[in-house]
């Protein structure tokens, strides 16, 4: 016999009703599918039951959508409730009584076996059809005018912020709240999450492309704002999907992708930061220039990113728990052990030696009185919690001061800054004929791809890699007296 739609028997011979969740509303309903015991072992009370229940879950389905649904008549139940068999007769029946009311057949003995076949049907839905359903009341959702529980776009943002902003570099946070901002705009804070497709996404996304945008001067975003935007709102989904409030692919992520080709296309038209050349430098760290630096961090850092390579955020956060001994050499130790410290990447988490002409600018010095004076931080005045990034304060008063001394980039896609001197230091240290693995973790790049430097290799000692500073050849022009009076007052 042909078991209906959405029954199974188990082999005690119980029927159930199992019904698959539409993709759509998986979220919503918390599971993937419907299950319950119909409590009989009886094949048309079964058929009756699971046909009943199918009905209401339709209903129930249309509720969540926010659509409307007709209301299922008693004819379309008695015709779809028996046997299944395919009839070359017709009946009309009476849904009340659920008695046929006309019979028509072609007269031959096949056909008039059929209908007597279909009134004995009809005879056993009659009598199941009086029988109680058994209570479902536990296992399926009530009917309600509005959507029960259904997670919106605008809630499902407060939920992600409430638990993931503050684990977020606020510069983070702040581009990941305009993505959600703008992904609300676009799809509507109060449209069920469950009900956001990729095609929906994927309109969002184009329109980031091919819209006014105000934030920037009402042009469109290039490819490469729009597929940050997108890896940010994908966060989202991503999120809920930990939380068991998504199922499925993440219909944000992937919908603009920057192709090989254009990235190194853009790579060599877009701008990029420039080294400094010795002239350059001369300036930047003549003592008289340097007396217009108007904050004492800038100064110190300007020094230290010059002997070390650093990138302004991690010279920005140091500590003075940071400054430490291994071999009996100084170093700095780059990394996350303290309050309000990040790192750009995990091969950032490095030892480095400080340069003797550090040293003999008195920056262990410096180190020593703030220790006495009981402060915790190398530039402990200055704020590292701001949206910009910790180095942001650096970043700006070392800039104004390129600025101030007429430094220019060359080119006209160039770039010159603090991050100038990271650059400078890492093209200066190519002539040193020491390993480019040694170099690496020096300025704390990542290893190359050769499995041999990134399995297999140990961290560099401190000695090892203090074997670079010879390649800087900073101490044969600078005025190391006139800079350490400088930075003393």
């Amino acid at each position: 016999m042909r078991i209906a739609h959405h029954l199974i028997r188990v082999p005690s011979g119980v029927f159930y009703f199992r019904q698959w969740v539409p993709l759509d509303l998986q979220a919503a309903m918390g599971r993937r599918f419907l299950q319950t015991s119909l409590r009989t072992r009886d094949a048309r009370a079964a058929k009756v039951y699971a046909l009943t229940l199918s009905l209401r879950y339709a209903e129930v389905f249309a509720e969540l959508r926010g659509t409307a649904m007709p209301k299922p008549r008693v004819d379309d139940i008695v015709a779809n409730a028996p046997l299944g068999a395919v009839r070359p007769y017709e009946m009309d029946v009476d849904p009340a009584t659920l008695l046929p009311t006309r019979i028509r057949t072609d007269g031959t003995p096949q056909d008039n076996q059929a209908v007597l076949d279909a009134l004995q049907a009809l005879g056993n839905l009659r009598v199941a059809l009086a029988q109680p359903l058994p209570d479902m009341s536990h296992r399926l959702p009530a009917a309600t005018k509005k959507p029960p529980s259904v997670l919106t776009l605008a809630a499902a943002i407060k939920l992600y912020e409430e638990a993931e902003a503050a684990t977020l570099k606020p510069n983070t946070w702040s581009q990941r709240k305009r993505a959600f901002a703008s992904l609300k705009a676009a799809i509507g804070g109060t449209t069920p999450v469950a009900q956001i497709t990729r095609e929906k996404a994927g309109d969002w996304a184009h329109g980031l492309m091919t819209q006014p945008s105000s934030k920037l001067k009402d042009v469109p975003m290039t490819k490469r704002s729009a597929g940050n935007a997108v890896s940010h709102a994908a966060q989202l989904f991503a999120f809920l999907a930990q939380r068991g409030k998504w199922m499925g692919p993440n219909p944000v992520k992937g919908v603009v992708v920057m192709t090989k080709k254009e990235k190194a296309r853009r790579k060599a038209d877009g701008f990029q930061w420039e080294a400094l050349d010795v002239p350059a430098l001369q300036r930047v760290f003549n003592p008289a220039n340097m007396a217009g630096i108007r904050t004492v961090h800038t100064k110190w850092a300007a020094l230290i990113g010059l002997f070390t390579g650093a990138r302004v955020g991690e010279v920005a956060q140091l500590y003075l728990s940071d400054f430490i001994e291994e071999d009996g050499i100084p170093c700095i130790r780059i990394a996350t052990d303290s309050d309000g410290q990040s790192l750009k990447t995990e091969a950032s988490r490095r030892l480095v030696p400080i340069h003797p002409g550090l040293v003999e600018l008195g920056l262990l010095e410096r180190v020593k009185e703030l220790r006495r004076q009981g402060k915790e931080r190398l530039f402990d005045g200055m704020r590292i919690d701001g949206k910009a990034g910790a180095g942001n304060a650096i970043s700006k008063g070392f800039g104004y001061y390129l600025d101030k001394l007429g430094i220019k980039p060359r080119r006209a896609n160039g770039i010159v800054g603090f991050h100038s001197l990271r650059k400078t230091v890492i093209q200066e240290l190519q002539g040193s004929g020491l390993p480019a693995e040694r170099r690496r973790a020096f300025v704390g790049h990542e290893p190359g791809d050769d499995v041999h430097e990134s399995v297999y290799m140990r961290p560099w000692t401190a000695g090892e890699l203090a074997e670079l500073f010879p390649g800087l050849g900073w101490g044969s022009w600078l005025e190391f007296d006139r800079l350490k009076a400088l930075l003393r007052g």
